[in-house]
């Protein structure tokens, strides 16, 4: 696999907002990664193909990636966009490529990852 423009998890410096109760982290986590990308895209996006784009970046996330684990952002976008597709949803690449990247930019922003 060729890591140039790969990242990895940063797991050490997380910043966790103490305020939100440890058994509703993953719902608050999921509105606040929502409201960020319904706030930045400029289509139609439906709650079902969220929860759809949601389940399968999850998904990736945790039995793909794992803690410290290398991954390239088209990797993850292809993966979604191909599970999406299997189920005879009708979406561009081009739009869950907008919405991994907002998803992507997001995470690395609140909780960072370190460039290789």
């Amino acid at each position: 696999m060729d890591k140039k423009n790969m990242k990895t998890i940063d797991i050490y410096t997380r910043k966790i907002d103490s305020s939100v109760q440890t058994e509703n982290v993953g719902s608050t986590l999921n509105n606040i990664m929502k409201d960020y990308v319904y706030e930045n895209i400029d289509f139609i996006l439906s709650e079902e193909v969220w929860n759809l784009i949601h389940k399968y970046f999850i998904e990736y996330w945790d039995e793909i990636i794992g803690v410290g684990g290398y991954f390239c952002w088209v990797d993850i976008t292809q993966f979604i966009y191909n599970k999406i597709i299997d189920q005879k949803y009708l979406i561009t690449h081009e739009k869950v490529n907008f919405v991994v990247e907002l998803m992507l930019t997001k995470i690395e922003k609140d909780i960072g990852f370190f460039l290789i």
